[in-house]
């Protein structure tokens, strides 16, 4: 199966837009529970209504496709399929998204759907997660599932959103749940489970004889060294495979990186995990594509002293803190000091776009990339109207682009974009009042819809670049 023209759209994930947490038989996933029960749910909000896309699903996809998009990638809740997470299947999930589907295909949007964003069901978490292989088993299985329930119109599928990320926030800055801090050994443990759980999905979407294609969602990890490194060819290994190759190298390749053990034992974590009867499904589960999600690089230098420590934001305005991570005898985060930083201490570097695209050539050949989301995140205030004017989103994202199309002159294959998000949302732990979308949720007076002024510019922007 091959999309021929280019891919112009926007993305969600479940939790952060359907609401509807407890409707039609869908089961509790793990952030039900912690925004529920936990005191680390910062903001005490949750996505029990989000943007209640479950029942104004209808509405977004005919603004995508008034706004010219042309695809709507979205994420399925592995818990409103199967509630507990294994076993029986939940046929109001099933018809949920066939809804959906139906509708992005009427509206001609083509969907690019991932298997999981982030939202665990519940009965897994009991079991410990991604920390245990079963969980993977069981990923398989949902897979299979949704394939055989909508691969017939689905041709563009992605396993995971983010293993590295969610591995990363879940198991080292402690954020997400479970809540563990720095937690080398379960997150590199975690991350394997999560790469080979994908690639028993792909494997098994190949054998199905599915027509489409399916790859994996990575958070751009492209590494660049603070020119001061003094051990900059360890200091790049360690932090490519940390960031970017554990992903990319097992998805594409086939095969875990080169030096991966030596890395592990610097990181001072036992490798034990690692079991070779997996290797040939790693093999035989290769992506076909990977989706890239472009919001920053990984500058880094090395490590200096001190105890491993995280940095991270999700209080916004009021903090001073920047994002990074000083790791004990592997690296840590450099600052920039000639680098713009939105308010939550993150980069704001739009020339990564092409610099991660160069680098994915480089070392993966013609690989197809889409760029599976892409966005900026800021406070918001609307006019007497409720209108929302984002001229600083609409430079950033226009800044991104450009460096996008300009690796597309010089060669990469890559074939979409997708706009983070199509609606206003749940920002995880950020909750609500961090806004990303291109139309904005009005959260207190029923959700109504308001395009943003910069939804007109990127419908303007698809109208021009139509035919690239």
């Amino acid at each position: 199966m091959s999309v021929n023209k280019f891919l112009w759209g926007s993305a969600t994930a479940a939790y952060q837009c359907e609401g509807a947490w407890n409707e039609d038989g869908k089961g509790l996933n793990e952030w039900d529970v912690f925004n529920h029960e936990s005191p680390l749910n910062i903001h005490n909000e949750d996505g029990d209504v989000a943007s209640d896309f479950y029942h104004r699903y209808k509405e977004d996809i005919d603004l995508m496709a008034d706004g010219n998009q042309n695809t709507y990638r979205f994420s399925i809740s592995w818990a409103r399929i199967i509630p507990q997470g294994s076993g029986a299947i939940n046929p109001k999930g099933i018809e949920f998204y066939n809804k959906v589907i139906n509708y992005c295909l009427e509206k001609g949007i083509t969907p690019n759907v991932t298997l999981f964003h982030y939202d665990l069901p519940n009965e897994m978490a009991k079991i410990g997660g991604w920390e245990n292989r079963e969980v993977a088993d069981a990923f398989h299985e949902y897979a299979k599932v949704c394939f055989k329930n909508f691969g017939d119109r689905v041709k563009i599928w992605s396993t995971i959103n983010e293993p590295r990320y969610y591995a990363y926030c879940s198991y080292v800055v402690g954020n997400y749940p479970p809540n563990y801090k720095a937690d080398f050994g379960r997150f590199w443990k975690v991350l394997y489970h999560l790469m080979l759980g994908s690639a028993k999905a792909i494997q098994s979407y190949k054998e199905l004889g599915m027509d489409g294609i399916i790859g994996i969602v990575h958070d751009n990890g492209n590494v660049e060294l603070d020119p001061d490194t003094k051990e900059k060819e360890l200091v790049r290994l360690r932090a490519d495979i940390f960031y970017s190759r554990m992903v990319l190298d097992t998805a594409l390749l086939g095969k875990l990186p080169d030096k991966l053990n030596e890395v592990l034992k610097d990181n001072s974590v036992d490798a034990f995990f690692l079991h070779e009867e997996d290797f040939p499904v790693f093999q035989k589960g290769r992506a076909d594509y990977v989706g890239l999600n472009v919001y920053n690089r990984q500058y880094v230098t090395d490590y200096s002293q001190g105890k491993t420590e995280v940095f991270h934001n999700n209080v916004g305005k009021g903090s001073a803190s920047k994002e990074g991570i000083r790791i004990k005898n592997m690296f840590e985060t450099s600052f920039d000091p000639n680098t713009r930083r939105n308010l939550w201490g993150r980069e704001v570097y739009p020339k990564c776009m092409y610099d991660c695209l160069m680098e994915m050539k480089e070392r993966y050949g013609n690989v197809l990339v889409y760029i599976t989301e892409n966005g900026h995140g800021q406070y918001e205030t609307p006019d007497n109207n409720g209108y929302i004017k984002d001229p600083e989103r609409i430079k950033i994202c226009g800044e991104f682009i450009d460096y996008m199309l300009k690796a597309r002159e010089e060669g990469v294959n890559v074939q979409g974009y997708y706009l983070w998000s199509t609606m206003d949302l749940y920002s995880w732990i950020n909750g609500y009042e961090k806004k990303y979308g291109i139309v904005r949720v009005d959260f207190k007076n029923n959700n109504r819809r308001i395009p943003k002024e910069s939804y007109y510019w990127y419908k303007d922007l698809i109208a021009a670049k139509r035919d690239i």
